[in-house]
């Protein structure tokens, strides 16, 4: 699977829903970008970090997850009183990028298989 390709997409998207909300950026492209980044974003940003084999079921938990994190960020923002849309997105934002983060983080600091491949192929 691929280890840097993934945290980058889940930080660009993550930058380009909060661009697209907090600068009220009117686009037709608007809901589908909002509608990704809800689904799969969050989700996917702690369920990598679990290192399953199988990718189906990598992407069912993110998404199961995802709106799993999504509904209790909400939740916990209205029984505090303190409800807000952008609150909750900054919330969902922060979470993804920091999942990203360390998604990128473990993969660069585990050793490359590359050189034993190397290795193997000139015996």
């Amino acid at each position: 699977m691929v280890t840097v390709g993934l945290p980058a997409v889940i930080v660009v998207s993550a930058c380009l829903v909060g661009l697209l909300f907090y600068a009220d950026i009117d686009t037709p492209l608007r809901p589908f970008v909002g509608l990704w980044f809800l689904l799969v974003c969050p989700g996917l940003a702690l369920v990598r970090l679990l290192h399953l084999d199988d990718l189906v079921s990598e992407v069912m938990l993110a998404v199961a997850f995802s709106l799993t994190l999504d509904a209790l960020v909400a939740s916990t923002m209205l029984y505090a009183g303190v409800w807000s849309p952008g609150g909750a997105l900054a919330v969902l934002i922060s979470v993804s990028i920091g999942g990203a983060t360390l998604q990128a983080l473990r993969a660069a600091s585990r050793p490359s298989v590359w050189p034993r491949l190397q290795k193997s192929a000139r015996r």
